[in-house]
Order: structure tokens, then sequence, then C-alpha cells
């Protein structure tokens, strides 16, 4: 694994999924300023609040993914997901978030401040660890930075 930071402004994205896990991946990658359009038969309610999202309501088909530069596997059923990977061209980088040993990357817990960025990986093993450490590690950081 290399770890790497992307420039996603501009960036062609698109999710393949309308629950929690979408929905989060979804609201980094707008905060990232990635052009996002998320496929899924239904929605999470708060879908509709990200106004700079194109939100497509449809089954996944692989004509979804022309153009992406990043692709998000995030439907709750493995084999659409290990479909999805299938159906993506060889310069398209895929993130499966049922089977991570299908992706060709998978995204780190981050701490960010003014002036830097934590990021913390479990080589994609176990995130609730990595969410655990991020969580000590902010409390630690305030703590600091009350002194």
């Amino acid at each position: 694994m290399y770890p790497i930071m992307l420039q996603l402004t501009g960036k062609k994205i698109v999710v393949i999924g309308g629950g929690k896990i979408a929905l989060r991946k979804t609201v980094e990658l707008v905060k990232a300023q990635g052009q996002v359009t998320v496929i899924a038969p239904v929605f999470l309610s708060e879908f509709k609040q990200l106004s700079s999202v194109t939100l497509i309501e449809a089954n996944y088909a692989s004509e979804q993914l022309v153009d992406a530069q990043l692709i998000f596997a995030c439907t709750d059923h493995p084999a659409i997901n290990r479909q999805i990977v299938k159906d993506a061209k060889a310069d398209q980088w895929v993130n499966d978030c049922s089977e991570k040993e299908h992706s060709d990357f998978y995204n780190m817990a981050t701490i960010t401040a003014q002036d830097y960025l934590i990021a913390i990986s479990t080589y994609g093993k176990n995130p609730t660890a990595a969410k655990a450490l991020k969580t000590k590690l902010n409390e630690l950081l305030k703590a600091s930075s009350a002194k």
C-alpha cells in the first residue's frame, strides 16, 4: 500500500449506493470538491440536502461508470459491488466498501486541524479500531491545545 492524498476538485466520482456508507463517503467527497454522482434505487433523505451532488434514482448499470475517475461501490449487495469492480476500466480506481480485497484503494480515518492532517489506517482490516484511535488522538490534541 502507498498512502496518498488526492486533489479531487472537478474530478468525476461515482458512488453506487444510497445508504449510510454511501452518504458518509459522498459528504467527504463533496468537501474535497469532487464532481459527485450518486446512483441508487433508494436514497437516505440526507442525500437530498447535498445540493452539489447529482442523484440518479436507478439500479446499477455499467454505463453509469463511463468517464468516472473514482468509483465507490457502496451497495449492501456484495455481488453488485463485485460486478462494479469487474465493470470498471483499468484506468478507473474502485473502492469496494463490502470487500476490501477487491478494492484499488480504501479510505483512512483522518483528523484535520488548521495546519495538518493526520491519517490512520489499519490497511482496511479494522475500521472500528482506526475510529477508536482517531477518537483518542483527537482527545490528546484537544488537551494539549488547551494548555
